[in-house]
């Protein structure tokens, strides 16, 4: 099992605490944060360049919590201020830089959520 410092991207430390140990419940959560992940990704690909303004908003919107659940601060700002500019549908440059980093950045996040799964031991 990776330690919470094996990870760059994600700490898992907050979320463990708030599961109080219990494994089920903490997998259960980060299988759902995956697929929330797969939902959000697959939003900024079909409505980013149609500049769906409220589906993106409500997307990121949907995501931000989990960013903060799953200790992804190189993703925290960047999503609160995506949120704001699909809001008010601000400088498309600014929101493109911006979507390519969550782009990247959560895949990387998918990684490493898929190695805790696996190094999880199945009982």
């Amino acid at each position: 099992m990776k330690t919470p410092t094996d990870y760059t991207f994600i700490s898992l430390t907050g979320l463990r605490e708030d599961t109080f140990g219990d494994e089920e419940i903490f997998m259960a959560i980060v299988q759902l944060f995956q697929e929330s992940i797969d939902e959000f990704l697959e939003i900024l690909e079909k409505c980013w360049p149609e500049k769906q303004w409220e589906e993106l908003y409500q997307a990121t919107h949907k995501i931000k919590p989990n960013i903060t659940m799953f200790g992804i601060s190189s993703l925290e700002q960047e999503i609160l201020n995506l949120e704001s500019l699909f809001s008010s549908q601000g400088n498309p440059k600014d929101i493109n830089d911006l979507v390519e980093k969550c782009q990247s950045i959560l895949t990387q996040v998918k990684l490493e959520l898929e190695a805790e799964l696996n190094n999880k031991p199945h009982e």
